[in-house]
């Protein structure tokens, strides 16, 4: 979930090392093999090792469907009387922005927090300072 330009600044267009000098000769066409691939490549083994495909695509159907008001009043987050911090990430296209932004402006002391990342939804997991400092700032505020 990173956005192009992090997978620009990350990788370019760097090929990944070549295994011989033969292989070597034949960088172009279908036998080039960049880092960007060699990189999602890997991640994509990983992942199907974690997770099995079927309790995957349920879970990414339970995301899309979901509707905080479903069988409620539009008002329903109104009721909502403690301080509720969101956070989004600006580069965020799995969650984007504005749907925090919605969900904040239906609480009534909600607090929006936006981390500033080139990595997409991924920022959550890239940019623990950001994460980290905007979450002991908020508690500070409650206390």
């Amino acid at each position: 979930y990173r956005t192009p330009l992090g997978y620009q600044n990350k990788f370019g267009r760097e090929l990944q090392q070549q295994q011989t000098e033969e292989s070597s000769l034949k960088s172009y066409g279908s036998n080039v093999r960049f880092k960007t691939q060699s990189y999602l490549e890997y991640q994509g083994s990983k992942f199907l090792l974690r997770f099995d495909p079927v309790t995957y695509v349920k879970m990414t159907e339970q995301m899309d469907s979901h509707n905080i008001y479903r069988g409620r009043s539009e008002d329903t987050l109104q009721n909502v009387r403690i301080p509720v911090m969101v956070m989004g990430i600006d580069s965020d296209v799995l969650y984007p922005l504005q749907e925090q932004r919605d969900l904040v402006s239906s609480l009534p002391r909600g607090t929006l927090r936006i981390i500033s990342s080139l990595d997409g939804h991924d920022g959550f997991l890239l940019e623990q300072e950001q994460v980290g400092n905007n979450i002991i700032e908020f508690l500070d505020t409650i206390q």
